[in-house]
């Protein structure tokens, strides 16, 4: 869903929470709705918890699946103690007595992102996150190990190492603790914190680091 980048503010965003902790967020249009009876499989209906005027969470009572405590937790600071939930739950705007829902206003999600945040925090788990191939991810240099394809302007290369500036490098002046990228055809670049690549490029140290979760092609 592509946004209309000469109105930013105008978006909403549709939220997917995992019993394992792998979390989807899909910002876009604000005049898409979600058909909710097509997010569940299996006999029964969902059930609609209103988190608050502008937040609905959707989940199948009859899901066998793994506790989701993550979204237990949510409902119970919402005031919805008690709530036996398993298997995914959906985030939605507020969707009335319909089977029908608008995303999440933008600062709506803000204030539901800082929650699931913090309940994550306070179980000593990360919300991880899934990518598709074609998103960007940041990676720090720090990620890559020997033998790694690092990409530049769309071209591989392969990851030797890093070598220091000299002291004396007017590089260091403007970036310190800048080092020279090195790889195996003699391609150099100046690394220092992190860069930017697709998902499907970054190297496993990234993945370990994160435990973002890369989605099939």
């Amino acid at each position: 869903m592509p946004l209309d980048f000469t109105h930013p503010h105008e978006f909403s965003c549709f939220g997917t929470l995992h019993p394992d902790r792998l979390v989807a967020w899909s910002f876009g249009d604000p005049y898409v709705e979600w058909e909710l009876t097509g997010l569940f499989s299996g006999p029964g209906t969902y059930t609609t918890v209103p988190l608050d005027a502008e937040t609905d969470m959707h989940y199948h009572p009859g899901d066998q699946g793994a506790p989701n405590t993550v979204a237990q937790r949510l409902a119970a600071r919402y005031g919805f103690d008690g709530l036996d939930v398993r298997g995914p739950v959906h985030f939605t705007g507020p969707s009335g007595e319909t089977d029908r829902a608008l995303g999440i206003a933008p600062d709506a999600f803000d204030v539901l992102y800082a929650r699931v945040k913090d309940i994550c925090a306070d179980l000593g788990v990360r919300t991880w996150c899934k990518l598709h191939p074609g998103d960007t991810v940041s990676v720090r240099c720090t990620d890559l190990e020997r033998g790694d394809t690092y990409w530049f302007l769309n071209t591989p290369h392969r990851f030797q190492g890093f070598r220091d500036f000299p002291a004396d490098s007017k590089t260091l002046e403007f970036i310190p603790g800048a080092r020279i990228l090195v790889c195996d055809d003699e391609f150099t670049v100046t690394a220092y914190g992190t860069y930017e690549c697709r998902a499907d490029r970054a190297p496993a140290g990234y993945w370990q680091r994160t435990g973002n979760q890369l989605l099939p092609a």
